[in-house]
C-alpha cells in the first residue's frame, strides 16, 4: 500500500468494478420499475434540511468516488489486492442477492427474505464491503480512506429509511426490526 494510487486511464481499472456495482440496480429498475414507489416520495420529504444536505453530499462523494475509480488500475499482485478482490466479490454477492430479493418480493411486503433475514440493510452492508474491497484493490491509503468514507456516508441513509418503513408498514416492520440486526448478524427466532 502507498499513499497514492497509480493513475492512468485504462480498460482494466477500478471503473470496471464500479460498473459491475451498478448492474443489480439497473436490472431491478428494469424488472420492477415502481418497486420503491411507496417509500421514495416520503424519503425525499421526511428529511430535515441537515439530513437532506448530508444525503446530497453523500451522493456527490459517491459520484467523485466512481469517477476517480476510472484512473486507478487494478493490479492483483499482492495479498492485500487479492484480499480486496475477495472482499469485493463477497460484498457483490450479498448486495446482488438483496436486489434479487427485492425483485422477487410482492409489492407492499416488507423485504424480509434472503439477505434481509441477516441484515435490515443488506444493500448498504454489501455496498460498504464492496467499497472496502475496492479500497484494498487500489493499493492506496487515500482511496481506501475515501472508500470507507463513501461506505459510511452511504450507510447513514438507513436510519431515515427505517423511520419511513415504520410509517408505511407499522407493526410488521417493528417485528422485523426486533428479529433482524440492523447491519449484520443472526436473526432472532420468532417466539
Amino acid at each position: 500500500m502507498s499513499i497514492f494510487a497509480d493513475h492512468f486511464f485504462g480498460i482494466y481499472n477500478l471503473w470496471v468494478l464500479m460498473a459491475l456495482y451498478a448492474v443489480p440496480i439497473l436490472l431491478t429498475i428494469i424488472l420492477r420499475k415502481r418497486v420503491f414507489e411507496p417509500t421514495s416520495s416520503r424519503f425525499a420529504t421526511s428529511r430535515s434540511s441537515r439530513e437532506y444536505f448530508l444525503f446530497i453530499l453523500s451522493k456527490f462523494l459517491m459520484l467523485f468516488y466512481f469517477l476517480y475509480s476510472a484512473v486507478i488500475p487494478i493490479y492483483l499482485n499482492t495479498v492485500i489486492t487479492i484480499t480486496g478482490l475477495v472482499l469485493y466479490l463477497l460484498g457483490f454477492v450479498f448486495y446482488s442477492a438483496a436486489w434479487i430479493t427485492i425483485v422477487r418480493t410482492r409489492k407492499g411486503e416488507v423485504f424480509s427474505r434472503g439477505p434481509f433475514r441477516f441484515s435490515r440493510h443488506p444493500i448498504y452492508v454489501g455496498s460498504a464491503i464492496q467499497f472496502l474491497g475496492a479500497g484494498f484493490i487500489s493499493s492506496s491509503w487515500i482511496f481506501l480512506g475515501l472508500s470507507l468514507l463513501v461506505g459510511i456516508s452511504h450507510m447513514r441513509n438507513a436510519i431515515v429509511e427505517e423511520q419511513i418503513c415504520l410509517e408505511i408498514f407499522g407493526d410488521e416492520y417493528r417485528e422485523y426490526m426486533a428479529r433482524t440486526p440492523r447491519w449484520l448478524g443472526r436473526p432472532v427466532k420468532k417466539q
